[in-house]
């Protein structure tokens, strides 16, 4: 298995923060107003391209400080939703933003309860 070092950054996630230039706490308080739910999600630190759900959570609930104490540091994106369309039977979805917090925070028992649980799952043939 690869080892990454601490100070690297996956490609994907740089540019698509690149492109943004969106910090999400300063997203989530620009549209606070419409948001109901905010959905977490971590990158799987040996699939990039495999995101792993993790909580939803109140809008006043989030901040860099909660993500870091539940779950650790690594690659996340959260979805902001807003309130429930009865036509289409879901929320109203508003945007995603990713953001990165060091890996220096080890991941939390929860999360690698988490990320094992998704490993399994996506090892099991269908």
């Amino acid at each position: 298995m690869r080892k990454r070092r601490v100070s690297v950054i996956p490609e994907a996630l740089r540019r698509h923060n690149e492109e943004q230039q969106r910090d999400p706490e300063m997203v989530l308080q620009d549209v606070r107003w419409q948001v109901r739910v905010v959905v977490l999600w971590r990158q799987r630190d040996e699939d990039s391209e495999q995101w792993v759900y993790l909580e939803r959570m109140r809008p006043e609930e989030f901040s860099y400080e909660t993500v870091k104490q539940r779950w650790g540091g690594g690659a996340y994106r959260i979805r902001l939703f807003g309130s429930w369309d009865p036509s289409r039977r879901q929320e109203k979805y508003i945007t995603q933003v990713a953001f990165w917090i060091w890996r220096g925070f080890p991941p939390t028992a929860p999360l690698r309860a988490r990320l094992r649980d998704a490993a399994t799952r996506a090892s099991t043939p269908a």
